[in-house]
């Protein structure tokens, strides 16, 4: 005779229990910082050749700030431990695609190539290869916000600046009060 502990003659399945992070004010800031970050990639940003304007679209090898303002602002909407797993597993996908990336351009153009497998580099280690850490996420923000008001602060100064340069330099100001912020929630 079979003897079944629960009292039922099968087993269920047992329930997923999710840990839910909490409330955090950090996401009043990061949400639309990231949102607007994003979509600053479908924004004029410079003025090219023959006054006709150059969109971070057309141009792959500048992506990569505006895809991490889209996975960090999916990381902020995160409430449970496994939406921060998936979070954390886009950031190092997104990172190991920067460095492989990197790694390609090194071969037409050395110099941008470096600069950016160096970028990378810092990227991968902040998230990290293994494990979730949601200060790990919150510091990737403040490295990818800090070298994001760098990029689009120099390209602000330039007279050839258009609106979608104004609003990533803001957008990344933002994501660094709402990332160090979050950091400060943790």
């Amino acid at each position: 005779m079979l003897r079944v502990e629960s009292g039922w003659p099968i087993d269920f399945p047992r329930a997923e229990v999710h840990v839910e992070v909490g409330h955090r004010r950090h996401r009043r800031t990061s949400i639309p910082a990231c949102g607007i970050l994003f979509l600053c990639m479908f924004l004029p940003a410079v003025e090219g050749c023959g006054d006709q304007p150059v969109y971070p679209l057309d141009v792959p090898y500048f992506w990569h700030p505006y895809l991490y303002g889209a996975v960090l602002g999916y990381a902020a909407l995160s409430t449970t431990h496994r939406h921060l797993r998936r979070a954390t597993f886009a950031i190092r996908s997104l990172a190991w695609g920067l460095l492989a990336a990197s790694v390609l351009l090194t071969v037409t153009s050395f110099a941008f190539g470096v600069v950016l497998l160096g970028i990378s580099v810092i990227l991968l280690a902040v998230i990290g290869t293994r494990g979730v850490s949601e200060k790990r996420i919150a510091v990737t923000g403040i490295a990818v916000s800090v070298m994001s008001l760098l990029w689009f602060g120099l390209w602000s100064g330039s007279p050839d600046a258009l609106i979608g340069v104004y609003a990533s330099l803001a957008a990344s100001i933002c994501l660094l009060a709402g990332s160090l912020q979050w950091l400060s929630e943790i």
